[in-house]
């Protein structure tokens, strides 16, 4: 498996010395023990819990002090459970990905995940495109503490015509 040695410069965090791999791997080469069960507690949020839809899971990775940059999205453990409520469809745990991260970034108790998606050209609905979205969550104490998205503020939506 190839590695890439990269140096991520973040707003508010500073630059991160990482060691990149392949997600499809699935492999932790370098790791640090800390650095893996760091890697394992943000793979519970962001496969277990986001994929799976099993919103139970946030009570054993998540601190109830969750901070949330995503702007659609309350901060705090029980803001995160209620909003996703709304979305998650609990379906059996597998240890595949439905959507599998491009690649996964961890250094100390940052883990970056980079997703790649598709979507219709607003242009040319009959073309699609393909964009790069990134989560980023920081792990202390066994627990994510804080994370971050691209997303922007969603407009309202339209109201329904009578």
């Amino acid at each position: 498996m190839k590695k890439l040695f990269a140096v991520l410069t973040v707003a508010g965090i500073g630059s991160l010395t990482l060691w990149v791999q392949s997600a499809a791997a699935q492999s932790v080469g370098t790791l640090t023990p800390q650095e893996k069960k760091n890697q394992d507690i943000a793979i519970v949020e962001m496969k277990d819990i986001l994929q799976y839809g099993h919103l139970e899971l946030a009570d054993k990775v998540m601190a109830p002090g969750y901070i949330q940059h995503n702007p659609n999205v309350p901060s705090g453990r029980e803001g995160f459970k209620t909003f996703f409520a709304r979305f998650a469809k609990p379906t059996p745990l597998e240890d595949k990905w439905k959507k599998e991260p491009k690649l996964i970034l961890t250094s100390g108790n940052i883990v970056f995940f980079l997703v790649e998606n598709e979507a219709k050209d607003p242009t040319d609905p009959s073309k699609t495109y393909k964009y790069n979205w990134f989560d980023m969550l920081r792990v202390d104490d066994g627990m994510i503490q804080e994370h971050w998205d691209t997303a922007k503020k969603n407009p309202p939506r339209p109201a329904a015509k009578q």
